[in-house]
């Protein structure tokens, strides 16, 4: 077996849709979109990483260094909405439910999020073995020619 693959870099709500039309094979997303592909379009999931990254949340270095009180902040901030979330699944996922509806501008069944969020693993840090593997996967497709210093990307303000 064997052949070529190719990687077309493609919003989550349109994924879909093309996925219906035969023009994606295959996609690499994350949740809600891997829940509505297997129930609207019959995917399948053959490669599951529940410890993966989706979200990353990010500052320039210069403004780490010339606003650090502003950053420790809005880390604090992220990291109590983090841990509600968690506390509060129900309300987390009408949330998120609302919030999709108002992004796409579809309707996003309550199943469905309660669906996906069985393979939502909400944390407020990221380890280096989790950006480690992050990182090759994006350069092993073609989203990163070069490995960045990861020592200079994960930062506890």
């Amino acid at each position: 077996m064997g052949g070529d693959a190719q990687v077309v870099p493609t919003a989550n709500p349109d994924q879909l849709l093309l996925f219906k039309q035969k023009q994606l094979d295959g996609v690499w997303t994350v949740e809600p979109w891997v829940s509505l592909l297997e129930t609207e379009a019959g995917g399948k999931v053959l490669v599951e990483e529940p410890e993966a990254i989706t979200t990353l949340l990010v500052a320039r270095r210069e403004f780490l260094d010339t606003r650090r009180d502003i950053v420790q902040k809005f880390v604090a901030a992220h990291e109590e909405l983090t841990e509600w979330i968690i506390k509060n699944p129900q309300e987390g996922q009408r949330l998120v439910r609302d919030e999709l509806a108002a992004e796409t501008r579809a309707n996003v069944s309550q199943e469905l999020i309660v669906r996906a969020w069985k393979r939502i693993l909400l944390r407020h840090e990221a380890s280096r073995d989790a950006m480690a593997k992050l990182v090759a996967s994006a350069q092993a497709v073609g989203f990163l020619r070069d490995v960045p210093d990861l020592a200079r990307l994960i930062e506890k303000p």
